[in-house]
Parts: structure tokens; sequence; C-alpha cells
């Protein structure tokens, strides 16, 4: 929009300057906002002097605005963003994956789905946490949870081992990606997906898209699948705690259904979910 230009234009040049000009420059504009309203509230002055005052009020008061804005986006460092995106992936997402697929003690209402899960933070500036979880019999399975500020990926692991369903005799060459509804006919007959079909229907009638991957398990034979949600979001999360707590709540609600459905598929024989450095670099990216 034309009318939002000048002040979009006047508040990206006041971010590019220094700091210590930004200071400078609150320092000016806040002389010329006191002498403003010095010359308007000011007794026995002309009306010239008052009209004086006033336009440089008109003058100084957004200017200063602005201003105020450029010193207080100057102290969102990038440092202290990556902080908040690492504690949202990592605390905010984990609370609510530990509260959705490992049961309390007391928690009596349905059987847990993992015995316990460990967190495992990319570091205080990273934009991902691992999760392990182990069931009963100690089976491990691997969620990475990233997210860049404008959006965030759900992904799992899963290695399958023989006798593998039929639809894994013919597995496609390359990795897939799937970004609606409109998709679900080819999505649908993905060997990957049909380990949990309802979780990615569901997926992607919630805006989320679907990379899905089969590739040999070269370490024990089988086939070892990779399968990622992906949303883009309209604005940044960590300045709405409503966004945060829904997508945190949104990855623990479609990963407790992937494990469950997929868990409880019937001829498959998974060993576990564990993912290695060469599920991470093999094959195509679909990092945020």
């Amino acid at each position: 929009m034309a009318g939002g230009e000048p002040d979009s234009s006047l508040r990206d040049s006041l971010l590019a300057l220094p700091r210590g000009a930004v200071w400078t420059s609150v320092g000016l504009l806040a002389i010329g906002v006191g002498v403003g309203f010095a010359l308007v509230l000011g007794p026995n002055l002309s009306s010239a002097a008052r009209g004086a005052g006033g336009q440089l009020l008109l003058i100084s008061l957004p200017a200063l605005s602005l201003a105020v804005l450029a010193l207080g986006a100057g102290s969102a460092r990038t440092a202290r963003i990556d902080s908040l995106v690492a504690r949202f992936v990592s605390h905010t997402v984990g609370d609510k994956l530990q509260a959705y697929l490992v049961a309390a003690p007391t928690d009596e209402r349905q059987a847990a789905l993992f015995d316990r899960m460990e967190r495992h933070p990319g570091g205080p500036r990273a934009s991902y946490c691992d999760y392990a979880f182990f069931d009963k019999a100690q089976r491990r399975f691997d969620v990475t949870v990233k997210s860049n500020v404008f959006n965030i990926e759900i992904g799992y692991t899963m290695r399958l081992g023989p006798p593998l369903p039929e639809a894994f005799d013919t597995p496609p060459g390359a990795a897939e990606t799937f970004d609606s509804l409109d998709d679900w006919p080819a999505a649908s007959k993905h060997p990957a997906i049909a380990l949990a079909p309802g979780t990615f229907y569901g997926s992607l009638a919630e805006g989320y898209s679907i990379y899905a991957d089969c590739r040999p398990d070269a370490d024990r034979g089988g086939v070892c699948v990779v399968l990622r949600l992906r949303q883009r979001l309209r604005e940044n999360l960590l300045t709405s705690p409503y966004l945060r707590r829904y997508f945190a709540e949104d990855a623990a609600i479609a990963t407790s259904f992937f494990f469950a459905e997929a868990l409880g598929s019937r001829g498959v024989h998974i060993r576990n979910g564990e993912h290695t450095e060469r599920d991470a670099v093999s094959g195509p990216s679909h990092d945020v």
C-alpha cells in the first residue's frame, strides 16, 4: 500500500543506523517534542508561536515513535531470537510431547504409547531439538522438531524389517512432497504415508505439507522411512503465546496419532525409529 511506504522506508532507515546514532536521534526528537509542547501549552504566546509548536509536534512525535521502535528492534538481536526459538522447540514442544506420548504414572485414562522420553536440544542457538521415545521393549523412536520463526517442521523415522509389506516391493525412487489435499490421491499410494494414512490426511487438511522418503536400510537390511510434516506460518510464533501453544500442541497431537497408527499397523515389522547421521545427510533435504 502506497500510504505505508514512507513510514516503512523511514523505519528501515532507522533500523540500519548504528545504535549510537539512533540514541542521538531519539534525544534530538525528544527535545523537539518538548519544545513543541512548550510552544503549544505555554502562556502568553502568539498564535504564530503556537502554530509553529503544533507543526513541530506533528513532525517530531511520529519520528520519535519510529526511533523508539528502532531501539526496540535493535534490542531483539539474533542471539535473543535464537534463544527464543531454542526454548520453544526444546521446552514448549517437549512438554506437550511428554504429556501426550508418555503418560504420568497416575494417568489411567489410556495406555501410554511410550515409557519415557529423552530431549536432545541442538544447543542454545539451534533451531531444532531431537526427541527419543522408548517403548516397553526399549525400542527407540526419534522425532525432530524444527522452527525458524516463520515455519515449523516435525520429522519421523521408521525402520522396517523383513518381511516388508507388499507396498514396499517397488518403493518410489525419489523423495516426494505433497502440499495439499489435492495431492491426496497420489499421497495415499506412497508406501511411507500408508503407515499412518489417517494422520497424514489430517495433516494435509490442517495446512501441512508432507515430505516422504523410503531408503534402503544399509545397516540391517529392510527399509528406512523418513517423514516430515511442515507448515509455513503467516506470522512469527515467538511473540504470540497463543501460536506457541497451538503449534506445540498440534505437534504433540500429530505425533501421538502417527505413532498410535503406525505402531498399530498389521503386517508391518517395525524395528525402531532411531535415525542416524546417514539419515540426516542422505537424500533430498526438507530443511526449514
